[in-house]
């Protein structure tokens, strides 16, 4: 039975002359290469930033894969583990460089703070905050208060309830996300 759909290793011998069949090749492996990196990783950004850096290298050696090594999801695959194990050199070396300096690590602000101004707006409004976040689960709304309010890091979140940074910064996200929906349907935000 013959098919229309053109294999991964056509689309990647096309792409020289083809922009669109890698785009057809990273709309079949996206997801799935994030979700290793994400596995691998821990962390949502890093791993959609090695994801971007895993298919513009596969973009730039796309002349270099050879069906006879292998699939090109395993090519693929290969691409994505080097540059994960690239990514952990320099962060290793970029490590010991700042503690041999002694220059304390940067901490850039998590995207959910962008809608800390919005709270504040909220506190100014007629709606104070505590009120907004009085129904949210007890987990959420300690993890709010702690956050925004108390502007307690996410370590020391998690160490006091117990929880990864990750699971303290998930409730923070989605409180977050819960008050200004509620704020938007009473008309304060």
């Amino acid at each position: 039975m013959a098919t229309d759909k053109p294999t991964d290793e056509d689309l990647l011998h096309a792409t020289p002359g083809d922009a669109e069949a890698f785009g057809v090749f990273y709309r079949r492996h996206a997801s799935a290469v994030l979700a290793y990196l994400l596995y691998r990783t821990r962390d949502a950004e890093r791993a959609l930033d090695l994801t971007a850096e895993t298919f513009a290298a596969a973009l730039q050696s796309c002349h270099r894969f050879r069906p006879a090594k292998g699939p090109a999801r395993a090519w693929l695959f290969g691409i994505a583990k080097n540059v994960l194990s690239e990514s952990e050199r320099r962060r290793t070396r970029g490590e010991r460089a700042r503690r041999r300096l002694g220059i304390e690590p940067l901490v850039f602000e998590d995207p959910e703070l962008a809608r800390v101004e919005q709270l504040i707006d909220l506190e100014r409004s007629d709606l104070p905050l505590t009120t907004l976040v009085g129904d949210l689960p007890p987990t959420q709304r300690d993890a709010v208060l702690g956050r925004i309010v108390d502007e307690r890091g996410y370590g020391e979140l998690a160490a006091e309830h117990d929880v990864s940074e990750h699971t303290i910064r998930q409730r923070v996200s989605r409180g977050l996300a819960y008050v200004a929906a509620r704020a938007r349907r009473t008309g304060n935000a």
